[in-house]
């Protein structure tokens, strides 16, 4: 059972341009809807594309290209990737940021689309006003439904290989890598230690991939010394 982040993106305010806002909590869900990965890759890639312009100052506090607030990034990398990152680390991985967006965005798809009554469309919208302000039934607002409506179209244009897992373009580090991300969300220790090895086999210096394949074993090993049986106290 999947845990969904409830939290603000971004919050919009129309007179006085665009300001960042965070508040972060903890839902458990139940099963939804089946939503496939082709829906969700191209909300995630509509939601970088549309990801508003903000002003120098307010830039600063935001990373990667979906503009995340810097409080998400480690409880939210925990939760998707098996370890925190920094700001300055997910701002630098254009890969891991993606994984890590399409996690916690696969979460919102299925409520939304529950929500919506199973209406796709409206679904993207309930998640883009959710992204922005953290509350999916403002959709229809008059203060953000500009940017929602970007967001729809975005996902309308936007091709079935929009992630670079699937995209032709991607290099084969990007494709490990986003497999092992997928692997360590699913708990599938030992897929996801085979796909960073070979991402760093395609990188040998890549610190994100080593840096993987050490909390994976690390976790491995742990896990044997729980299964170990505790020897016998002597009679």
């Amino acid at each position: 059972m999947r845990s969904r982040f409830l939290g603000i993106i971004g919050s919009l305010t129309v007179s006085a341009g665009l300001g960042i806002g965070l508040g972060v909590g903890l839902k458990v869900l139940p099963v939804y809807a089946q939503i496939s990965t082709t829906q969700v890759s191209k909300v995630v890639e509509a939601l970088r594309q549309a990801a508003p312009q903000t002003d120098s100052k307010a830039a600063n506090s935001l990373y990667s290209e979906w503009q995340v607030k810097a409080d998400n990034i480690p409880r939210w990398s925990k939760l998707c990737a098996g370890r925190e990152l920094s700001p300055t680390e997910f701002n630098a991985n254009s890969t891991a940021a993606r994984a890590i967006v399409t996690c916690i965005i696969r979460d919102a798809m299925r409520d939304e689309y529950r929500a919506s009554g199973n209406n796709e469309l409206v679904a993207v919208r309930r998640v883009a006003a959710w992204w922005m302000t953290g509350d999916a039934a403002r959709y229809n607002s008059s203060e953000i439904l500009p940017y929602v409506e970007k967001v729809v179209s975005f996902y309308q244009q936007s091709a079935s290989t929009a992630t670079p897992a699937a995209n032709a373009k991607g290099t084969l580090y990007d494709r490990y890598m986003q497999a092992g991300y997928a692997a360590t969300q699913q708990k599938d220790t030992q897929a996801a230690l085979l796909y960073f090895k070979r991402a760093l086999d395609e990188r040998p210096q890549d610190s994100f991939a080593s840096q993987a394949i050490q909390n994976l074993e690390a976790t491995l090993r742990k896990n044997e010394s729980t299964a170990q049986p505790s020897p016998q106290t002597p009679q």
